[in-house]
C-alpha cells in the first residue's frame, strides 16, 4: 500500500524538521540558540506553522556539544506568540538524557500527552537538541503505535520523513539503546 506523500518542511535551513504529520506533528531540532536572530527565525517559522504545544526532550542545564547550555526559548516564545495575537504555546519538558533512554513507561506517558495535545487541536513540535536520537526514538515509538509498523518499517518510514532534510543522512535514532527501545515496542505491540 502506497503511503500518503508527507510534505516537506521547507524551512529546515533555519531549523531542522520534518512533519510526520503534516499540520499536526513536526519533529525536528532545538528551537532556540545562543544567537538571538538564528533563535528569532526559529520561533517565528514554528509560530507561523501553528506550533502551539512543545514537547521538550532535553534537560533542565543540558549542554550543546560547545559546551554552552541551551538557551531557554520557551518564555521568548510566548512573548512573540503574544505580540502576534495567537495563542500562548505551551511547553511540557519529558527528559531523557542525550543519547541515552527512560523506560518503556516513560516512553508510554509522552506518547499519551502527544496524543492528548493533538485530540485538542494542538499542533505539536517534539524535539532534543540534534533532533535524531532522543527524538527519533519517541517519533519512532510514536509511528510503532500510529502506524502499527515493525521496527525495519519504523526506521524506513523515519528515512521518508526526513528525506530532504539537511541531516537526512544522519543515523534516526542515534544509538544501538534507543533502537532497543523501538524493537522492544515494536514486539511489545506484535508488529
Amino acid at each position: 500500500m502506497a503511503r500518503p506523500y508527507t510534505p516537506s518542511w521547507p524551512h529546515d535551513q533555519i531549523l531542522h524538521a520534518w512533519w510526520v504529520q503534516p499540520g499536526r506533528l513536526l519533529a525536528g531540532e532545538y528551537p532556540g540558540s545562543i544567537d538571538p536572530v538564528e533563535s528569532a527565525r526559529k520561533r517565528t517559522v514554528l509560530l507561523d506553522a501553528g506550533v502551539d504545544s512543545f514537547v521538550d526532550l532535553t534537560e533542565v542545564g543540558e549542554r550543546a556539544s560547545g559546551g554552552q547550555r541551551l538557551t531557554p526559548y520557551h518564555h521568548l516564545l510566548c512573548a512573540e506568540a503574544d505580540s502576534r495575537g495567537l495563542t500562548l504555546p505551551r511547553h511540557s519538558r519529558r527528559p531523557i538524557p542525550d543519547t541515552y533512554i527512560i523506560d518503556d513507561a516513560g516512553y508510554d506517558r509522552i506518547l499519551g500527552h502527544i496524543r492528548g495535545e493533538l485530540d485538542a487541536g494542538r499542533v505539536v513540535y517534539v524535539h532534543c537538541w540534534g533532533g535524531k536520537g532522543r527524538t527519533g526514538t519517541v517519533i519512532g515509538a510514536w509511528l510503532i503505535d500510529n502506524e502499527g509498523l515493525d521496527y525495519e518499517s519504523t526506521l524506513a518510514r523515519m528515512q521518508e520523513l526526513r528525506c530532504g532534510t539537511r541531516k537526512a543522512d544522519h543515523r534516526v535514532p542515534d544509538t544501538e539503546v534507543q533502537d532497543d527501545v523501538l524493537r522492544r515496542r515494536a514486539a511489545r505491540k506484535g508488529a
